[in-house]
């Protein structure tokens, strides 16, 4: 063994009793002085350590070592916080919720909800209202389409809450606003469903099935972009509110203003088109009695 040899076995032990098992010697620098620490030579060598500022001094000679940065590619999302228990029963390692937590994080299912979610706006869009419950045959289709829209969103959403939880802990699946307004929406079109198919008769369910139109604001859910142009937009509306009352306040003074000036001007009067004239009501016009002798 030469000396090269023996100054890389000393360095490797060095580092590992001094950095821990979390610190190599391609790790992102030390900071606590040189690994060999006065201790740790070979035969016939110099002391092999760390000079700190990521750097390696091995035989004299000061090797600098670039720190290693996360890497993350672009376009993933950070992994949400799991709670050890889920429902108070599912643990990380049940086998139906790791199922659920690889399925709703799967990128081509997110792609299938989003697919799911245009393709019900244009049903939103193509579906007829007709007077007097009437349809026709395109509704009639739509309506059945609907129940497949349906099972999709429930699926999805029953999915989540197993991998997520439900909301007693962080990270849970209505901790989140947006998923609030997706939970929501689907308890909405369930109890639609379903007493449209229990009470026939008796029971007008147009009030809630008028809530699908918040269905495409999935969309916005679904894509975070969209959350993020929307977020700004709700918070310019506060400043926005100030100008609006400022507006209406100018508005109200100069109301105030044509009716102090033009009150009855124009009662029980009319314009002629014919002649251009102004005419006012006979009752308007003031009676002059003339004495009779």
């Amino acid at each position: 063994m030469d000396d090269t040899e023996i100054v890389n076995s000393a360095a490797r032990g060095d580092a590992s009793m001094v950095g821990g098992p979390d610190h190599n010697m391609t790790g992102g620098g030390y900071t606590d002085g040189q690994i060999g620490g006065g201790g740790g030579t070979g035969a016939g060598s110099e002391p092999a350590g760390a000079t700190g500022g990521g750097a390696i001094n091995i035989g004299g000679t000061t090797i600098p070592i670039a720190p290693k940065k996360p890497t993350r590619r672009a376009g993933v999302k950070p992994q949400p916080d799991r709670p050890m228990r889920a429902l108070f029963c599912l643990t990380r390692t049940n086998p139906l919720r790791k199922l659920c937590i690889a399925i709703v994080e799967w990128k081509p299912f997110e792609y299938l909800i989003l697919l799911t979610i245009f393709a019900n706006c244009v049903a939103l869009a193509v579906y007829t209202p007709f007077p007097n419950s009437d349809s026709n045959s395109t509704n009639a289709a739509l309506e059945k389409i609907e129940y497949i829209f349906l099972v999709i969103f429930t699926a999805e959403c029953i999915m989540k809450l197993i991998a997520y939880g439900f909301i007693l802990h962080p990270g849970s699946y209505l901790r989140n606003g947006w998923n609030i307004l997706d939970f929501t929406i689907v308890v909405i079109g369930m109890i639609s469903t379903a007493l449209s198919n229990l009470m026939k008769e008796g029971f007008d369910v147009k009030a809630l099935r008028a809530f699908r139109v918040l269905r495409p604001l999935r969309l916005v859910s679904g894509v975070p972009s969209l959350q993020v142009v929307l977020n700004s937009i709700l918070r310019a509306m506060v400043p926005l509110l100030h100008i609006a009352l400022l507006v209406l306040f100018v508005i109200i003074i100069y109301a105030i203003i044509g009716l102090e000036l033009f009150s009855g001007k124009l009662h029980k009067s009319c314009f002629h088109n014919e002649t251009g004239t102004l005419q006012v009501a006979q009752s308007m016009v003031p009676q002059i009695y003339v004495p009779i002798e």
